[in-house]
């Protein structure tokens, strides 16, 4: 397939853009490829091994080149992580934290690059089948009278009240049931 810019290139690149939910798909060479897209690509890059960790390097450094790391006006300075060692630039070129504490020593720029690239810095999307929340697993443990009691609560706050008396009613049977198996 040739190059969609230059029609010339056999296209090696295949560069996908979503724009306020627009997809826009571009196959590309290298070199319009190093000219075209939003991050920055090193020179001779499709011969090199491509690893996610090299990936996000690259992008993580074009965002937190465009404004400083820290989220600040002012950058003091770089932000080194108090276990390892490793510093914020270290991290952009290596592609992959020193040690696990590195995620707290370096919040603030992933932070505010994952809001750049994302628009969000918090997940919104599927859960992995299976997968239950401390609150689910709780919720999941309750005995049906504490199950229904919840849910009373929460019909009165919405003064649902029908709903609310059908579920008193539901407790008080419950309850005698338990009473008549004792």
């Amino acid at each position: 397939m040739l190059c969609d810019k230059c029609k010339k290139n056999e296209a090696k690149v295949y560069y996908t853009e979503i724009i306020n939910g627009e997809k826009k798909e571009q196959h590309l060479c290298e070199e319009c490829a190093l000219e075209y897209t939003s991050f920055s690509m090193g020179s001779g890059i499709l011969n090199q091994e491509m690893t996610l960790g090299s990936l996000l390097s690259s992008i993580l450094g074009n965002y937190a080149s465009a404004g400083n790391i820290h989220g600040t006006e002012e950058a003091e300075t770089e932000p080194v992580c108090k276990n390892c060692g490793m510093t914020y630039s270290e991290f952009l070129k290596e592609g992959r934290f020193g040690c696990a504490e590195c995620y707290g020593s370096f919040q603030k720029g992933l932070e505010k690059s994952l809001r750049n690239i994302q628009g969000s810095d918090t997940h919104t999307g599927k859960k992995p089948k299976g997968f239950e929340t401390g609150t689910e697993k709780l919720v999941k443990e309750l005995s049906e009278i504490d199950k229904l009691s919840i849910k009373l609560q929460d019909a009165i706050e919405k003064e649902e009240f029908e709903e609310a008396a059908r579920l008193r009613d539901r407790i008080r049977q419950l309850k005698k049931e338990e009473v008549g198996n004792a």
